[in-house]
């Protein structure tokens, strides 16, 4: 008896390392993202997991932000549109951490009545973002992306911007690998 429990323990436990390292296909998530200086928006990425540590990302971010002081307002949009390598490490259950490099393109828009008319503004920039993240499994289908923290890089109108952006949300997992 004793060596039959011995054998169904190790058999679960097997069975459970197993299951930790299933890989899925495709991970489409959706979120909330903050930016820095009152910044809100949303980010929206799909990755293709080519094996266990390996995957390519495609994400969309927008962004958005609205400033008032003494009669003038200035309201603020950009959108990321990035692609890039992302290394995952699959060796919990339920814990699933990454990091990522992403290249792409941003688009700001600012529009101000700080000098009288309303005055509009448009750039586009190259864009980097280098960062990661931690993924809590809910169900094999399902998980919460605890949080993504990435440092994003711009040059807007011969300016370099440097911020930091924190995302968190729903991540939806499609197959198996």
């Amino acid at each position: 008896m004793f060596r039959v429990l011995i054998l169904v323990t190790l058999a679960l436990s097997i069975a459970s390392s197993v299951k930790a390292q299933d890989t899925p296909k495709v991970e489409v998530f959706g979120g909330y993202s903050y930016a820095g200086s009152g910044s809100h928006g949303f980010d929206v990425s799909i990755a293709g997991n080519v094996n266990q540590w390996f995957g390519l990302v495609g994400d969309i971010v927008g962004q958005y932000s609205r400033l008032s002081d003494q009669g003038f307002t200035e309201r603020i949009r950009s959108h990321s549109f990035l692609f890039g390598p992302q290394f995952t490490l699959r060796k919990h259950k339920r814990i699933t951490p990454f990091v990522h490099t992403l290249f792409g393109f941003s688009k700001l828009r600012t529009e101000t009545n700080e000098f009288g008319p309303l005055l509009r503004f448009s750039d586009t920039s190259f864009a980097l973002v280098l960062g990661g993240g931690l993924d809590v499994r809910i169900t094999d289908h399902l998980a919460i992306r605890a949080i993504q923290v990435d440092y994003l890089h711009t040059r807007f109108f011969n300016e370099s911007q440097n911020k930091g952006r924190v995302t968190a949300g729903l991540v939806v997992r499609f197959g198996k690998r």
